[in-house]
């Protein structure tokens, strides 16, 4: 009488059964680094786009009373589509502090759905510079 070679039924149920304990983990932590790479993307995003909006305004050469005059602005305007980067939709806000001296600028990023909630922001002072 030979005998046969090969795996049993329960022999291969306890091998899935192993790999299953050992495989469930390793989705999670691959399902949670998907999702970091989503949230880093988006803060990123904002990041770039609060520091192309603080260049702009130190670029313009805008003085304080100009500044001053054009207050609060969001870019674009609410009237406006917002910009669309990365799938998602954004909107810049540049707030200035009008009672500081030198004049205190910031600026806010905001996902297009959520103007409360800034995902990023930078500030910075403002001072005319005169040269004699």
């Amino acid at each position: 009488m030979k005998m046969k070679k090969g795996f049993t039924f329960v022999e291969i149920l306890i091998t899935l059964a192993i790999t299953a304990v050992f495989f469930v983990p390793m989705m999670q932590l691959f399902s949670g680094a998907v999702y970091s790479v989503a949230i880093s993307e988006e803060k990123v995003t904002a990041v770039n786009l609060a520091r192309w909006e603080m260049e702009r305004v130190k670029n313009l050469n805008i003085t304080k009373t100009g500044l001053k005059k054009t207050g609060d602005l969001w870019i674009p305007e609410l009237s406006e589509p917002p910009f669309e980067i990365n799938n998602n939709k954004w909107r810049v806000l540049r707030r200035i502090k009008p009672e500081s001296d030198p004049l205190e600028v910031s600026v806010e990023v905001y996902k297009s759905e959520d103007l409360k909630t800034p995902l990023a922001s930078v500030v910075t002072l403002i001072e005319d510079n005169i040269w004699i």
